[in-house]
């Protein structure tokens, strides 16, 4: 439709210019007429046409320009303005903008309709993504929603958010789920799923410890005190004892407490000690009998009784209510004047609380003695009611009569003698020294307390002044005698201090109140003619007993520190030190001595080859270990490090320290260095013989049929139709860390049947250098098979081998033997083997 509509513009212009130059233009002759392509499914429009001198041709892109007519010019008439065409009627001509003027629906501005192929609005281009997600419909599975399309977040919504055919799948949000192949609802915690539904199988918990068994889930039942198995995954079974009291968890109330557990006796402490589920139950040692309490009065009845740790609601330990249905009525309750054995003592109205209190009138004054009385309901004879007579002895004595100085209470008012007729003055003693002063008196039958005889004190105030009192140091008359301080008692004794240290002479005293000038309170100085000898002074090396404590020069604080030297060669041992003022015998000024038994070895001393640290330095024979077999190394690697700096050469070596050293070949710069050399042969270079390689490797076994010595070799083969093997072993005596370095030239002759290992061995462990391994064990016995090294050879081939190479091993545990094995059979074919020269380190 656009690229019609195209050509109907391109048209169209054509016809007004057409129209604007010739616009009385007109005949009826079809001839005169010519046709304008339409768009498809339309008729051709026909438009008048008449020739035009020298009308330029109009000419579309993708239009072929109309010829221009031949004819005679005609007059050109006057050239009136045509208004833009506007076929569509939408108020948009193609002057105007509009893309499609047959079109109402097409011209600048108008509303487009996405997905249907027509420019509505001019502006040549068509809607294809109307939720603006930047995905278009062709590939936008939901074109009114911005949040689906190909690169959105699958969520668990129903929906095909992503566009991939399938909703819900890879959902952000979807749960995980675990595998439940016990199906006990338990899932397990390594076979997880992630997806909206539940699939079939699993579940949303992941606690089960056993998925494979739906006996083992959380919460499962563990009842069983044999099983040792974690039923309920909670990291404990029942059969454990934790507190070692012979009982099970499972069959202990309390695992955490080895006296809890059946059997055990059940006491009163607040447990179920027998685990039969009652805490101190009735049976329990030392339960008590309790009793039924109905009233509430706290003494329960006797006859309804149970036994009990501690009394339950509505019991208790008593049981001596004599009516169980009256809170009022227990022992110990009021007695009343009601006819009631309210105290439960068995008898009625006894002392009741409420009955009056009748007292013994014994000298008929009136009034009643208070020690004899009786409490009744009723007065008995010879009592009263009145019960304040002070003495009832004496009918003189008696509330309200007269007072008098005879030890009596006469009038019963509590005191006796009190307002006496005949009493003397006393004079108050304030300080209580038994001298009264002047500031009152008192009139009494007897001396009150606080108060003295005579009024003889200087100062009432204070109870260490009164005449005859002793004389103190306190500027007070303490004797009443007028004077101060004369002859006092607690006087002290001042010690003389003429080297004014603080500190006094025993031997120059004086007594007085005050400290005189020039005197001390202490005679504790033992030289008062220095000042810095003094108790607690710091004692120095200077011949005097600077702290007074008897002692001359002891722990002075400047007393170097000594160090014993027990070889007395002027130096002594660091920890073993004493201060002293003086050089003690035994001992050096200087320490660091790393062997105080031996003279010759001392710090600075010239370091020997002799296996001990000379020098003390630390090091033992450093920079001299290897060079002599005195000082032999236990392996290259242990001169390397103790000498760095060491190069290649030949070092005393006693890997055995058996005291026999032997000098070793040692590689001080190869993969950094501390190679030992531990085995040689080379008959290629140097001419060994199989007599060396004798001496050299250890026969284990060999029935080969033939050694022959060849001029850079020795060869061993079958040379029959048996099958033949040779063993050879060497042992290694040098400390190593499992590393090896195998130089190796070997060849080996038609190998189809046949194998040669070079290997190392750790203990029983053996492990590969090179090794070939194509044999057929149907041509050997089974004790020849029993020399087959105990490892898979990694490097199986058939026919020649030729080993000319280094091999080198990885660390790994300390080698102890090195081990050459060949097996030759191909029945009479002669297959045999070269060996031109190996060389052996070790590291």
């Amino acid at each position: 439709m656009i690229r019609y509509a195209s050509r109907l513009r391109s048209w169209t212009m054509i016809l007004s210019v057409i129209l604007v130059a010739c616009p009385d233009a007109s005949t009826d002759d079809d001839s005169s007429h010519s046709v304008v392509p339409s768009p498809e499914g339309e008729t051709p429009t026909e438009v008048p046409v008449t020739p035009v001198v020298e009308l330029t041709p109009v000419t579309t892109p993708g239009t072929t320009a109309m010829p221009t007519p031949t004819s005679t010019p005609a007059p050109t008439p006057p050239v009136t303005p045509t208004p833009p065409l506007d076929s569509d009627h939408d108020g948009y001509s193609v002057q105007d903008g509009d893309c499609d003027d047959n079109n109402p629906a097409a011209y600048p501005g108008a509303e487009e309709i996405p997905y249907d192929g027509i420019d509505q609005d001019c502006d040549g281009l068509e809607i294809t993504d109307a939720d603006h997600d930047g995905f278009d419909v062709d590939v936008d599975c939901d074109d009114t929603a911005p949040d689906v399309h190909p690169n959105a977040n699958e969520t668990c919504d129903g929906r095909d958010e992503d566009c991939d055919g399938t909703a819900d799948d890879n959902a952000v949000d979807a749960p995980t789920w675990y595998g439940d192949r016990d199906g006990d609802g338990h899932g397990n915690p390594v076979e997880a799923t992630t997806s909206c539904t539940q699939p079939e199988g699993f579940v949303a918990d992941n606690a089960d410890c056993n998925d494979a068994d739906d006996r083992y889930h959380p919460g499962a039942t563990e009842d069983d005190c044999t099983d040792p198995n974690d039923y309920n995954c909670d990291g404990s079974v029942s059969y454990e004892d934790a507190d070692g009291d012979g009982y099970p968890a499972c069959n202990d109330c309390d695992d955490n407490n080895g006296a809890v557990h059946a059997g055990q006796n059940e006491v009163c402490n607040g447990l179920d000690d027998d685990c039969d589920g009652q805490v101190d139950g009735s049976d329990a040692f030392g339960a008590q009998p309790v009793y039924a309490d109905v009233d509430g009065d706290g003494y329960g009845n006797l006859e309804d009784l149970q036994m009990a740790c501690s009394p339950p609601e509505g019991y208790v330990a008593d049981g001596t209510d004599c009516d169980d249905t009256n809170a009022g009525v227990h022992p110990g309750a009021a007695e009343t004047c009601n006819g009631v054995d309210d105290d439960c003592n068995g008898k009625l109205d006894d002392d009741p609380v409420d009955a009056p209190t009748w007292y013994v009138d014994g000298d008929a004054d009136g009034f009643g003695n208070d020690t004899f009385s009786s409490t009744a309901c009723d007065a008995p004879p010879g009592y009263v009611a009145e019960a304040t007579d002070c003495n009832d002895l004496d009918p003189g004595s008696y509330p309200g009569a007269t007072e008098r100085c005879d030890g009596l209470d006469n009038d019963c008012n509590g005191v006796a003698d009190d307002s006496a007729a005949d009493w003397p003055t006393w004079y108050i003693d304030a300080d209580g020294d038994g001298h009264g002063g002047d500031t009152g008196t008192v009139e009494a039958c007897e001396q009150p307390p606080g108060y003295a005889v005579t009024p003889d004190d200087c100062d009432d105030t204070n109870p260490s002044v009164a005449p005859g009192a002793p004389e103190v140091c306190n500027d007070v008359d303490d004797d009443c005698d007028g004077e101060a301080d004369e002859d006092p008692t607690d006087a002290p004794t001042w010690y003389a201090d003429d080297d004014q240290d603080q500190y006094g002479d025993p031997d120059t005293t004086k007594i007085a109140c005050d400290m005189p000038a020039g005197y001390q309170a202490n005679g504790d100085d033992c030289d008062d003619t220095r000042a810095s000898v003094f108790p607690g002074a710091l004692e120095a090396c200077n011949g005097l007993d600077d702290n007074c404590d008897g002692t001359i020069d002891e722990d002075a604080a400047d007393a170097p520190t000594w160090y014993a030297d027990n070889d007395n060669d002027g130096f002594g041992l660091t920890g073993d030190t004493l201060d002293a003022c003086l050089l003690p015998d035994g001992y050096a000024q200087a320490d660091g001595d790393c062997d105080d038994d031996d003279p010759a070895i001392y710090p600075g001393a010239e370091e020997l080859c002799d296996g001990a640290d000379n020098d003390c330095d630390g090091e033992v024979d450093a920079g001299l270990l290897g060079d002599d077999p005195l000082c032999a190394g236990s392996s290259c690697a242990s001169i390397l490090a103790a000498r760095p700096d060491a190069t290649d050469g030949l070092y005393w070596l006693d890997p055995e320290t058996d005291g026999a050293p032997v000098a070793y070949l040692c590689d001080m710069v190869t993969d950094g260095g501390g190679w030992t050399r531990v085995a040689r042969w080379d008959r290629e270079n140097d001419g060994d013989t199989l007599a060396d390689f004798e001496t050299l490797m250890t026969l284990q076994y060999n029935n080969m049929s033939e050694w022959i010595e060849g001029t850079s070799y020795i060869q061993w083969s079958d040379m029959n139709s048996n099958a033949d093997v040779m063993a050879y072993a060497r042992p290694i005596e040098v400390p190593n860390g499992g590393e090896t370095r195998l130089i190796l030239h070997y060849y080996g002759y038609s190998m189809e049947e046949s194998a040669t290992f070079f290997y190392i061995q750790s203990g029983d462990q053996p492990t590969n250098i090179v090794c070939n391994n194509y044999i057929n064990s149907a041509g050997y016995s089974s004790l020849e098979l029993s020399y087959l090294p105990g490892y898979t050879c990694p490097n199986q081939s058939a026919g020649n081998l030729n080993w000319n190479a280094t091999w080198t091993t990885p660390a790994a545990t300390q080698i102890d033997t090195f081990h050459i094995r060949s097996f030759h059979w191909d029945g009479s074919h002669g297959d045999y083997s070269q060996l031109y020269r190996f060389e052996l380190w070790v590291r």
